[in-house]
């Protein structure tokens, strides 16, 4: 049976090589584990900032990237190929893009939002 993809599930479903590595405790929630957010809690002796990450765009699911990964699936409830824009990293599903020539198209996608 085909799988009806939603905004907010994991595509792969938190696995990595055959492994369980992400969580996702509330559907459409944070996915575990989060990337550290803080600076350390000792005064150093020189100025200390929050940690940060460079990137782009912050997914629902609290990863920070620059690329999201793109998937080509097929979406039984629509009866078509559809974009799936997933994070890199837990393959959180942000966005759909339906058909999938939509995302192949500059003029209808020229940027993906996040």
């Amino acid at each position: 049976m085909a799988q009806n993809w939603a905004v907010g599930m994991l595509y792969g479903g938190g696995y990595v090589n055959g492994l369980k590595v992400w969580t996702q405790p509330t559907p459409g929630g944070l996915v575990y584990p989060q990337p550290q957010q803080y600076s350390p809690e000792n005064f150093q002796g020189y100025q200390q900032s929050i940690m940060s990450y460079p990137a782009l765009y912050e997914f629902a699911c609290g990863h920070f990237l620059n690329c999201p990964a793109v998937y080509e699936v097929y979406q039984p409830s629509l009866g078509e190929q559809v974009a799936l824009v997933c994070c890199n990293q837990c393959g959180f599903i942000q966005q759909i893009i339906a058909p999938y020539s939509n995302f192949q198209s500059y003029i209808d996608t020229p940027i993906l939002v996040a």
